[in-house]
């Protein structure tokens, strides 16, 4: 008995029918299968972070994430303006959580920023809108909600974060064969019923050049992927930033560690009711699509457009720094057998914050970017090992 297709599955079919060579790119594929309206995976209405869901993010372990950066944007906000106010403008804020715990930790550390501040956020879901104003119920009259940069005053002078946004981004892959650079395109097969992925020409010239800017080349048969749209978006954001910090928070690797030889089949993974898997063509609009994020074209693009790198590290090393473990609960040993160890909430602040800073979990996997334009020189206290903040160095 023939399966049927979900309307998302036909509407790719079509498309890909639609072209001269009945095939797509497969950064178009997971184009549509991420954001096709109303049907992709990230704009559909359906919940996509925590327990019951398809993945974890950082600020959904609990509020301790959120509070800890707040402490950075608080350091932060007095350079970045010429005003009397502060700006925050947060990308792809998910449900919301992050931007009300950072919130929540401004107002409890500093009424008078929180009084003259204004959080961004740019959202186009209709549905995660929603998310975001229920978790966000206590901050309204200091968030914003707008689809374009463009809705923003400005010159824009204040922070720019992302938390797994980049990672996101839909990619072309390529293969090297035969010492030439090839691309994948995905076709569908009406016989098999399945999508398959054929090898040509690049569509774009701007794949070699890539690798040739980075000074990268793949070994025979590996394959990668190139997120061309990262490049975009950075210098759409150095552009935009007239003066302030931007922050950018994923997991990936410098150029040469993400296309290393090692990693011969890529990055690319799927992400199902918290299963991993490497198959883009099953569950689609249902799974999340991701890859690893090259953190060198992003500072080499930034560095272009006045963008400096103040900062790049392990999220385990800046949430240190940033104060995390000033969150840590005591508990004695005595009272462990009279305490609920899945609700009580001392507990789960410990745990969230092992789960955030441990190198085996979300400690050594994220990594930060921290840039800077048009302020002066400061050490902040996340750059700032916790040894030496207090005062225990030689």
């Amino acid at each position: 008995m023939e399966h049927s297709l979900n309307p998302l599955t036909e509407k790719i079919i079509q498309e890909i029918q639609k072209q001269k060579d009945h095939r797509i790119t497969f950064y178009h594929f997971m184009k549509m299968a991420l954001y096709e309206p109303e049907l992709g995976y990230y704009t559909k209405d359906r919940t996509k972070i925590g327990k019951t869901a398809d993945f974890y993010t950082s600020s959904s372990v609990g509020p301790v994430f959120g509070k800890t950066i707040a402490n950075t944007f608080l350091e932060m906000l007095p350079f970045c303006t010429d005003q009397r106010n502060y700006n925050i403008l947060e990308m792809g804020g998910g449900n919301g959580r992050f931007a009300r715990d950072v919130l929540t930790g401004i107002k409890e550390k500093n009424q008078k920023i929180y009084e003259k501040l204004t959080y961004y956020m740019i959202e186009t879901s209709p549905y995660h809108q929603h998310l975001q104003k229920e978790y966000l119920k206590e901050h309204l009259e200091h968030v914003k909600w707008v689809n374009h940069l463009d809705e923003i005053p400005k010159p824009f002078q204040g922070v720019i974060f992302s938390n797994e946004l980049v990672d996101s981004f839909p990619v072309h892959m390529v293969q090297m064969q035969d010492g030439k650079l090839k691309e994948i395109y995905v076709t569908w097969d009406d016989e098999k019923r399945e999508f398959i992925e054929v090898l040509d020409q690049l569509s774009t010239q701007e794949l070699a050049k890539y690798f040739q800017e980075q000074n990268i080349t793949l070994k025979e048969g590996q394959i990668a992927e190139v997120n061309l749209d990262a490049i975009q978006w950075m210098e759409t954001m150095a552009r935009f930033l007239d003066k302030g910090y931007m922050i950018t928070i994923d997991y990936g690797y410098p150029a040469d560690e993400l296309y290393a030889s090692h990693r011969h089949n890529g990055t690319l993974m799927c992400y199902h009711r918290h299963v991993a898997n490497e198959n883009p063509y099953q569950n689609i609009g249902d799974q999340d699509i991701t890859s690893h994020v090259n953190f060198s074209i992003l500072m080499n693009t930034g560095e272009k457009l006045g963008l400096k790198t103040i900062l790049f590290t392990t999220q385990s090393y800046f949430l240190l720094n940033s104060g995390i473990l000033e969150y840590l609960q005591e508990i004695e040993v005595s009272q462990m057998g009279h305490r609920d160890l899945f609700h009580d909430e001392a507990l789960k602040m410990n745990r969230a914050i092992r789960q955030l800073i441990t190198p085996g979990e979300m400690g050594e996997t994220f990594k930060v970017l921290v840039q800077k334009k048009n302020v002066p020189d400061h050490k902040f206290r996340f750059m700032t090992g916790i040894i030496e903040q207090y005062g225990l160095g030689w």
